[in-house]
């Protein structure tokens, strides 16, 4: 399992949300995501432990070349846990083509950040596009939604 983690910024209103999520590229699945309202390393800790909680430690790290992913605090948890990791080449934005990807469809499914309400409704419309995107959105190179080839994967190494 290899994760690869980005952020986006959602605005709203005079204020920024930030998200952060962790993809494992097998399944493509988001396995661990974060929002806060500011930019720091602890929107990628957060972000990490969420997918490490439920899921298994990668043997991987891949990112792009944003501060919070260089940082010292984040590096150290991830050779606490023997992870390894890699960091896209500068100005190679292809390098992370699966989450760039996923964040495109992420923004349209979301739709406008302005129509909410409150910033809570907001969150808790990243929480369902995510939930969206994991249990019914088609991944096109897997041919369905990532908890089915998940668990259609998970069954095969059953029998």
């Amino acid at each position: 399992m290899n994760f690869h983690p980005i952020r986006i910024m959602c605005g709203f209103q005079d204020e920024w949300l930030y998200v952060c999520t962790f993809m494992d590229l097998f399944t493509g699945r988001i396995v661990g995501f974060c929002v806060l309202k500011n930019h720091s390393v602890q929107l990628v800790i957060n972000a990490f432990f969420s997918a490490i909680n439920k899921h298994p430690v990668p043997q991987i790290i891949h990112s792009d070349n944003g501060s919070e992913y260089d940082s010292k605090d984040f590096i150290q948890n991830l050779n606490n846990l023997g992870i390894r990791i890699s960091g896209s080449a500068p100005g190679c934005p292809w390098e992370n083509g699966y989450q760039e990807s996923f964040y495109n469809q992420f923004k349209v499914d979301l739709g406008d950040p302005g129509r909410f309400n409150s910033l809570g409704e907001l969150v808790y419309e990243i929480y369902k596009t995510i939930h969206a995107y994991n249990n019914t959105g088609i991944h096109t190179t897997l041919r369905m939604f990532p908890t089915a080839f998940n668990l259609q994967y998970q069954l095969a190494q059953i029998s």
